[in-house]
């Protein structure tokens, strides 16, 4: 085979081996506990960790969970996001409040309201803020 056809075939290759994974959920595992130090009766402060087993960053905006308790009458839920970002094989911890008194928890991942793609399409339609000439 022509070496410069086989380096061209390789290179056609390589952005579609590059691209990076579209969902970080994945590589990240969320866990929940209840802090047994700040939580009452009328609130159950929760810890949401989100441990990165992959070799790829995150955006901590990009990690939307929603909190849930179990059991009992009341469904009570909340949702919320990390900061700063996820190093790899790092963790990020944040804190949550679910309303009354809960014991058995679960968080899920969701997807963020906007995808990147969305806010930068809103950021181009925004009007710009000239003045209007004014007529001499």
């Amino acid at each position: 085979m022509n070496p410069i056809l086989a380096l061209a075939l390789v290179l056609s290759l390589l952005p579609l081996t590059a691209d990076p994974p579209a969902s970080p959920w994945g590589d990240i595992r969320l866990t929940i506990f209840r802090d047994p130090y700040t939580s009452s009766d009328q609130v159950t402060i929760c810890r949401v960790r989100a441990d990165n087993l992959g070799g790829r960053s995150w955006s901590g905006r990009a990690l939307a969970f929603e909190a849930r308790a179990l059991g009992g009458d009341a469904h009570e839920r909340a949702r919320g996001r990390f900061g700063l970002v996820l190093a790899p094989y790092g963790s990020l911890e944040t804190l949550i409040a679910l309303p009354g008194r809960h014991d058995r928890l679960e968080v899920v991942p969701i997807e963020p309201k906007g995808s990147s793609e969305e806010r930068e399409q809103k950021v181009r339609r925004k009007p710009s803020r000239r003045r209007p000439k004014r007529p001499a």
